[in-house]
Parts: structure tokens; sequence; C-alpha cells
């Protein structure tokens, strides 16, 4: 009886730490998104009228939701020992933190090798790095899924629907435009 009573506590001990976790992961998430919104909102403060009009639309309400979203997780979050879980956080000692910022990771890994090579190129490396690095697999099957996924996406972006995607800054530099 004393066994089956402290294993549930033992579960309900874990149940309470991962609930925690995603609370403040959420936390550290939403704050970051609004860092970046607030920030596309000052940039957008310097466009004439006619373009800041729709950024300015959406990110106010934006803006709006995402405060509101804060205090409802502050307050979801009163019972839970922030502080501790940050400094797990910090330490590289939160998995599910660890996890998320891996991702977060990849996709300014992402962002930058668009912006660098172009979206072609950038999405081509990063296939072919979660494949062959991450996630192990044979040489030829990397070269493959990545050559063939990229070639779909070009025929389907250049000739399905007429979009021709960002060639990055060095296509740019390369072409002779100073504007990228």
């Amino acid at each position: 009886m004393r066994d089956k009573q402290s294993a549930m506590k033992a579960e309900d001990r874990v149940e309470e730490e991962t609930v925690a976790n995603k609370v403040i992961l959420e936390l550290c998430f939403i704050v970051v998104v609004g860092l970046i919104v607030v920030a596309a909102f000052i940039s957008a403060l310097s466009y004439d009228l006619v373009s800041a009009r729709t950024p300015l639309f959406i990110m106010v309400p934006l803006l709006i939701l995402i405060g509101g979203h804060i205090i409802r997780v502050k307050t979801a979050s009163q019972n839970i020992d922030v502080p501790s879980i940050l400094s797990l956080v910090a330490r590289g000692e939160n998995q599910n933190f660890n996890i998320v910022a891996g991702f977060v990771g990849w996709m300014v890994l992402l962002l930058a090798l668009i912006t660098v090579a172009g979206h072609y190129v950038g999405i081509a490396t990063l296939m072919f790095i979660l494949l062959r690095i991450n996630s192990k697999e044979k040489m030829l099957l990397s070269l493959a899924i990545t050559t063939g996924v990229t070639l779909m996406i070009f025929i389907l972006f250049e000739y399905g629907f007429d979009i021709e995607l960002y060639r990055g800054a060095i296509y740019k530099m390369w072409a002779g435009d100073t504007d990228f």
C-alpha cells in the first residue's frame, strides 16, 4: 500500500514537472515571438504610410493577443518555481527546452542559408545536413532525396506557380545588384 502511494506521488511530481516545463517553454516562446513582432512593428513605422498599413493593422492586434497570452500564461504559472526552471534551462538540463532550442537553431540556420545562398541552395543544404549528419542516412539516399525534393520544389514554384523564389545575396552580387 505504501509503495503504491509513493509511486503515485512520484508520478504526480513527474507530471507537475512536465506541466511546469511546458508552461515555462510556452512563456519563453511567446516572449521571443513578441520581441520579434515588436521589432517588426518598429521597423514598419519607418515605411511609407501606404506600405505600412498592412503590417501595422496586422501587428497591433497581434501584439494585443501576445500581451494577453503572456498574462494568461503568467497567471497559470503562479504555483510554478519559474527561476529554478529557468536555471535548468540555462544549464541545458531541461530536455523539452533543448529539443525546441535545437529546432529553432535549425530554422535560424535555414534562414541564414536562404539569405546568403537563396531558397533552393538553402533548402537543399539543410535537408542534406539533416539527412546525412543528423539522421545518419546513407550518402546516396541523402543525395537522392535532397536532389529530388529540391527539384520538385523548383518545378512547382518556377513553372507551376510562376513564382521566382529568392536567389540569395551571392546570386544578387554576381548579377551586379547592390540591393539585397
